[in-house]
């Protein structure tokens, strides 16, 4: 399970998933451990855990063969509160897609997000860890994937220019819902979820955009991402500095303690009360920047075992094998593919 807090900002979503599952809400809440008062509170934090358990009820219970679609397509960038107005108030699509890259923590730390440009399009790809239990359900593909849609049509007033969707789960027996929503070729069983756009979409200007507006609005994501990261305690803190030093600075844990002004010992122990370790943080670190350059038009295998502070190629290989099951070149190759 990842360590850390997540902003009760995402909370008001989470109760729309919640009512629309048809449960009851208080019991579902009591059962997450999640305050109700919480509620849409930028001060207030929940745990990994309360959300897994929130979701994953709430999504197995659904009665609603199609409930992720359901709540997908009901999403607009208003529903994603600060990220989505800085989203709305940018200049054009590429602006905005930009913005959620940067500050996705705000709502969805649990997801990586990739945008690339290729021979097909410009392809928007979301991975989630499968540590959480709900990241691995269809449901969970479909919401994704239809809000990313949903959001992406608010912000242009309409068209997207939507290509083609790939998503992790199998073909269901039904796909009239997909292709009345979606309305593009469909793939299914891929390693990630992605929608395929027309590149020429990303320059369009936003009918929404608002300068003046926009820079109030990063400086209060700024200090809402900053505040979260204050909140993820030591893990949150050390994760930060190894993504920052990435292929900069050495990525031991002297090197780290040093940082944070404390001896590996006491740091080790700090990580030990947060229920993880600096071998752990380090290696979810690894794995998401390796995944992120693998599936990257160019990529020189030996410069990325460096980056990512390993010795040599083959400790890389190791590594990448206990935290994918397969070689980078086949994970390389299917990603491409996909």
């Amino acid at each position: 399970m990842p360590t850390g807090l997540l902003p009760a900002s995402i909370l008001p979503g989470l109760l729309e998933i919640a009512l629309k599952s048809r449960l009851h809400v208080q019991a579902l809440f009591d059962r997450a451990g999640i305050d109700p008062d919480a509620v849409g509170r930028a001060d207030c934090y929940i745990t990994y855990e309360q959300l897994d358990t929130l979701l994953s009820t709430a999504f197995r219970r659904a009665e609603d063969p199609f409930f992720g679609i359901s709540v997908g397509r009901d999403n607009h960038y208003n529903t994603l509160d600060v990220l989505g107005n800085l989203m709305a108030t940018s200049n054009t699509l590429a602006a905005a897609l930009e913005y959620l890259l940067q500050y996705k923590d705000l709502l969805v730390p649990y997801l990586h997000f990739q945008l690339h440009t290729g021979d097909e399009g410009a392809v928007l790809s979301c991975s989630a860890t499968d540590e959480l239990g709900f990241t691995r359900m269809r449901t969970h593909n479909e919401v994704v994937l239809a809000t990313i849609v949903s959001i992406a049509r608010s912000l242009l007033g309409g068209d997207m220019g939507l290509r083609r969707v790939r998503m992790r789960h199998g073909e269901p027996a039904d796909l009239s819902v997909y292709r009345d929503f979606f309305g593009v070729p469909l793939e299914f069983d891929c390693p990630r979820n992605e929608v395929v756009m027309a590149p020429e979409k990303f320059a369009e200007p936003l009918p929404t955009a608002y300068p003046r507006y926009h820079e109030r609005l990063r400086r209060l994501a700024d200090e809402r991402l900053a505040g979260l990261g204050r909140a993820h305690g030591t893990a949150g803190r050390v994760t930060t500095l190894l993504q920052e030093r990435m292929g900069r600075a050495p990525m031991d844990v002297d090197a780290i303690a040093a940082a944070l002004n404390m001896t590996a010992r006491t740091l080790q122990r700090r990580l030990r009360r947060e229920h993880t370790t600096f071998a752990r943080l380090r290696d979810r670190v690894r794995h998401e920047a390796a995944r992120g350059r693998l599936a990257a038009d160019e990529c020189d295998m030996e410069q990325l075992a460096r980056m990512l502070g390993f010795s040599d190629t083959a400790n890389f290989y190791h590594a990448f094998r206990r935290w994918e099951g397969c070689a980078p070149g086949a994970y390389r190759r299917r990603a491409r593919a996909g």
